[in-house]
């Protein structure tokens, strides 16, 4: 509760937070190795039912859905409100053993939410801590699978940002690990895929075809599955599978394959998520760039500059950004000095 109360009064030490992957591999291993909490019933403050956790979940789940609208520019204050005036609240509560099992598990994914955005908004030092806490959150709630959840998604990707590849794959293998037995296909195909990016980043092709071809099983076993998937992954579909991908094959030269998984992560993705549609067109333009298609790869990347208009995203903006410095080298033909105005603009 302090680290939502420090962010919601925007305390320094928290904007000037330093990051580090190495820091996100103590508490894997700590959750890799520790069992659950025994205990995490309260019998002081008011009382908490399960109507309360529900309530928490069905506002992580109309936050997510903001945030792939308009980018967490515009939500992430209302996370971070809502955290420390309700959701603190709730856990100095009184609850029962199960109540407070799912009470946590709730807040984990709140908590992770609040993580994403941060990253997505350009503090990373400060996702780093809701990370771990969100990690931490898990193990209380005895959840195992979204602690990988946790680790593979979330810790991973943002050693990705951090230009840390062995700690991405690391991240990944620990997820796989430790929620073993206890994560659906559809969970395991996101542990594998995570774990081909960072492969892909070392520039292991042979390592991260392999992770990829168990991700793609994975996801073809949670198609044919009649079982429930949690809440937190029944998102991750054949679009966000070849989202991944495509990253996995820009980052490994390979530019045909990896136009070919942002098409169909464009094809599949629903307009309503419009980050994620950004992302993919800018991937098809580095591909395209890759192809030395520089005319096709700035229209392409003028899509995701007009999509990105309408977002407050960090995230989305490092994609432009990256897409521009591959094109440097064509700065002399007009459709790419054209390209630059047209970004100029957007940012003014």
């Amino acid at each position: 509760c302090e680290l939502w109360r420090s962010d919601v009064g925007r305390r320094d030490f928290l904007s000037g937070s330093s990051v580090a992957a190495s820091a996100l591999v103590e508490p894997s291993r700590d959750w890799l190795i520790s069992a659950p909490d025994s205990q995490v019933a309260r019998s002081a403050g008011p009382r908490v039912g399960l109507a309360d956790v529900a309530a928490v979940t069905a506002m992580t789940q109309a936050l997510v859905d903001l945030d792939h609208q308009y980018g967490s520019g515009h939500v992430r204050p209302v996370v971070v409100h809502y955290l420390n005036s309700v959701v603190s609240g709730l856990l100095a509560g009184s609850y029962r053993e199960a109540v407070g099992r799912e009470l946590f598990a709730a807040v984990s994914r709140l908590t992770e939410l609040a993580g994403y955005m941060a990253v997505d908004t350009g503090q990373p030092g400060l996702a780093q801590r809701y990370y771990i806490q969100a990690l931490r959150l898990a193990q209380a709630a005895g959840d195992r699978a979204y602690g990988g959840y946790v680790l593979a998604a979330s810790m991973s990707h943002l050693a990705a940002q951090l230009g840390n590849p062995r700690e991405i794959a690391q991240l990944a293998r620990a997820a796989q690990e430790g929620a073993r037995g206890r994560a659906t296909p559809r969970a395991e195909c996101m542990f594998h895929a995570a774990e081909a990016r960072g492969h892909a980043l070392m520039g292991d092709a042979h390592a991260a075809q392999a992770a990829a071809g168990r991700a793609v099983e994975a996801l073809e076993a949670a198609d044919s599955s009649s079982g429930d998937d949690p809440t937190w992954i029944r998102h991750f579909d054949e679009a966000y599978l070849a989202d991944e991908l495509a990253h996995c094959h820009r980052d490994l030269g390979q530019a045909e394959a990896a136009a070919r998984q942002a098409e169909e992560s464009l094809a599949k993705h629903p307009e309503s998520r419009a980050r994620r549609r950004a992302i993919g067109y800018v991937l098809l333009a580095t591909a395209q760039v890759q192809k030395r298609e520089v005319e096709q790869a700035c229209h392409t990347g003028l899509k995701a500059v007009e999509l990105l208009g309408s977002l407050r995203s960090n995230r989305g903006a490092e994609y432009l950004e990256d897409l521009q410095q591959r094109l440097e080298p064509f700065r002399e033909e007009a459709v790419v000095r054209e390209f630059g105005a047209r970004m100029e603009l957007q940012a003014a």
